[in-house]
């Protein structure tokens, strides 16, 4: 709420942390407003792909699996050496692609398997029993995962050390082989139940990692200087963190304190006048919501527009202190933006230095889907000529169009 003339103080000239204040206050109410946009977005294209994007790709690679079978029945007409080569890389390659997708049914993640084996290659036949035990199985686990994840198997607290145990070597593995690390680089104390606690330990120690490859490569009296600049980096964010613990320390010990001011200063049964009574009235309940929110900086910005300037030195060290804490927020705000930003694929982004907006997003989403669209047409037209003996000669006798007369998913 914009505070009305009549109810604010003369104005006075604002120190430079209120001026810090107010400007990191208008800044975070833009990020949030941003990150409403961007959570919107991300679930109206999540909706969408669902209901669109997704069914698309599942008719296209059931048409991939049906131009196999065409391909093989026309392996069966009279044919060149060279043309039957041809035939079965195309067989293989279509093959491997669907396997790769991981997204068949299970009679024909067992026809693609020992169609491959024919070809040379070395892989499991599963038996169909044996796949739907290990989709059960995998539902299963995905329902524990999930019921784990909202809260379930409360009573059962060795349920939820084995199911955050997977989670964690399941993480160990992926990080192995994402930074071509051994299991022995995760030595370090951590919560083996908590795996922000883990991922916070491990991008220390990579950071760790990292200095000391980089220090290593220099000679005596640059390994100083860089060592020194590390220690100096090193030893400001340590103090900017301690200053922050100590501004929430004071959040949590003020809030109260900075309500009481407000609500004696602006209560609406001491005001007389009608005008003026209203609007403290407004006032005094966005005051209480905060407050029942916990919502110190609200209070704070209250506070800040109303003009309380008892005490100014020590308004001033206070927010200084506050300031830190709007500053991690808005840090935090941003990050959460980014981090549904780049959730997508930005190819086209690369070397563009344009901030990406929402409306980028539903462009690409648009871009994605006519893409789809297109694949599966011509998904349906390659398997078209696949029935014609004829036209599917005709592919073959260019090598160059026989190799580009594919789909790829």
């Amino acid at each position: 709420m914009k505070l009305q003339k009549s109810t604010l103080e003369p104005e006075q000239k604002l120190s430079a942390p209120q001026k810090k204040f107010q400007k990191l206050c208008q800044k975070i109410e833009q990020e949030q407003v941003r990150l409403n946009e961007w959570q919107t977005a991300q679930a109206d294209i999540q909706a969408r792909a669902s209901r669109e994007i997704l069914p698309t790709y599942a008719q296209l690679r059931e048409i991939i699996f049906q131009q196999i079978q065409q391909l093989l029945q026309q392996k069966q007409q009279k044919m060149t050496a060279a043309q039957q080569t041809k035939l079965a890389q195309k067989i293989e390659q279509l093959s491997l692609q669907l396997l790769e997708s991981q997204q068949m049914s299970a009679e024909q993640v067992q026809f693609l398997t020992e169609l491959l084996n024919h070809y040379g290659y070395d892989f499991e036949r599963p038996d169909l029993d044996d796949l739907d035990e290990m989709f059960e199985a995998k539902t299963e686990a995905e329902f524990a995962e999930e019921n784990f994840e909202q809260g379930g198997f409360e009573d059962d607290a060795s349920e939820q050390e084995r199911l955050a145990q997977l989670k964690l070597d399941s993480l160990k593995h992926f990080l192995c082989e994402e930074y071509d690390l051994d299991l022995d680089f995760f030595d370090f104390q951590h919560d083996p139940l908590d795996l922000d606690d883990f991922i916070e330990k491990f991008e220390q120690k990579m950071q760790d990692q990292e200095e000391l490859d980089f220090l290593s490569q220099l000679s005596g009296a640059q390994k100083a200087f860089a060592e020194q600049q590390i220690a100096r980096e090193k030893a400001k964010a340590a103090k900017k963190q301690q200053q922050r613990e100590e501004a929430k320390k004071l959040a949590n010990q003020s809030i109260k304190t900075i309500y009481l001011k407000i609500t004696a200063w602006i209560h609406p049964d001491r005001e007389q006048d009608e005008q003026k009574k209203q609007e403290k009235t407004a006032l005094m309940q966005q005051a209480n919501q905060a407050y029942e929110a916990n919502d110190l900086l609200s209070l704070l910005n209250l506070q800040i527009q109303l003009g309380q300037q008892h005490n100014l030195s020590f308004a001033n060290q206070q927010l200084k202190a506050y300031n830190l804490l709007l500053e991690e927020q808005l840090e935090t705000l941003q990050m959460q933006v980014d981090d549904i930003i780049y959730s997508f694929n930005w190819s086209q982004f690369l070397y563009s230095n344009r901030k990406i907006k929402v409306q980028d997003l539903y462009r690409k989403y648009e871009q994605d889907y006519r893409h789809a669209q297109q694949k599966l047409a011509r998904a349906q037209e390659i398997l078209e000529k696949y029935q014609d003996l004829k036209q599917l000669k005709q592919l073959m006798r260019s090598q160059y169009v026989w190799e580009m007369h594919a789909v790829v998913m």
